[in-house]
């Protein structure tokens, strides 16, 4: 007998907006407009015969009906997508060699490359951790992540995350409950990075109270270091108040270890980005690397907690 399935689409809608909990948060999820989803989720509604949603003012709740249908659901289309990731990586193999900063491996990339590994089993990936551009000329090197303004030298540049600065510290180490004023930062520690870019202002200590508005002392005191690593070791041990860079401390502020000490918030103008030149962009390995590393991307900016906004 001839299997008698909804619309894939419909289910995809319908499946993604009652997960997300928002027809917004779905249309997000799979590129399409919110209005897109809605039609496809009553169109699902009109087939089944039956409502699966209580649209509300404030989001939607899910019928009785439509409760019972969503994990069987999600199960299905986890299975199914495990099932093509399986066969896609299954002529995938090789060794990978990917250059980055040690401060995004560290803060950002280790914790998902378990992910990684289990999707493609067959890749042995390579991590050349250094502050210095790879020169994919002299090096064998496959793809580089950098922290730049764009420019590329000839090569593909594809956007991967931005960056957002503001200031953190052990919570042992406030007076008080955050947030603080930025002129009661003067009357603590601050850690300074020494080695920070002169483009990159907000990594600046002196660039922060002047685009405030408030007078300092034109050598500031604290700790220096030539190291970020080194230097939020710093601030998780107490010893002053660091400028944290977002994707780098997420891991430090979910598990309470730094939190944010004002409210202001400075968004850097360079960006992380998978750089290489163009032809490399077509090898297997790279290609499934760039796409599992956008994908997490994308769920970094959907998931991550609030920051600090100015």
């Amino acid at each position: 007998m001839a299997r008698r399935l909804p619309p894939l689409n419909a289910l995809r809608a319908f499946e993604a907006a009652a997960r997300l909990g928002s027809f917004s948060a779905a249309a997000h999820e799979l590129r399409v407009t919110d209005s897109a989803v809605s039609q496809q989720v009553r169109a699902l509604e009109r087939y089944l015969g039956t409502r699966l949603f209580k649209r509300l003012p404030r989001g939607l709740l899910l019928t009785e009906l439509g409760a019972t249908y969503l994990p069987v659901l999600t199960a299905g289309f986890d299975q199914l997508s495990e099932a093509t990731l399986r066969l896609r990586s299954g002529g995938v193999s090789g060794v990978l060699t990917v250059a980055a900063l040690p401060a995004f491996v560290t803060g950002w990339l280790l914790p998902r490359l378990g992910r990684f590994r289990d999707r493609y089993p067959r890749i042995d990936l390579l991590l050349k951790t250094s502050r210095e551009l790879a020169d994919f000329r002299r090096e064998d090197v496959d793809l580089a992540i950098r922290f730049s303004s764009g420019t590329s030298g000839g090569n593909r540049s594809v956007f991967l995350l931005g960056e957002t600065a503001f200031p953190v510290a052990s919570p042992t180490l406030l007076p008080t409950h955050p947030p603080l004023r930025v002129p009661d930062l003067r009357s603590l520690p601050l850690l300074h990075d020494v080695d920070a870019h002169p483009q990159q202002p907000w990594m600046s200590w002196p660039a922060w109270f002047e685009r405030a508005g408030v007078e300092s002392p034109a050598a500031l005191p604290g700790l220096k270091f030539t190291d970020s690593i080194v230097l939020l070791g710093a601030a998780v041990a107490g010893l002053g108040v660091a400028l944290g860079r977002t994707p780098h401390i997420e891991g430090l502020l979910a598990r309470g270890q730094l939190v944010p000490v004002t409210g202001e918030s400075w968004p850097a103008t360079w960006s992380y980005r998978l750089v290489a030149p163009p032809a490399n962009f077509s090898r297997p390995n790279v290609r499934v690397f760039v796409d599992w590393i956008l994908e997490e991307a994308r769920g970094n900016l959907l998931h991550t907690r609030a920051l600090p906004v100015e």
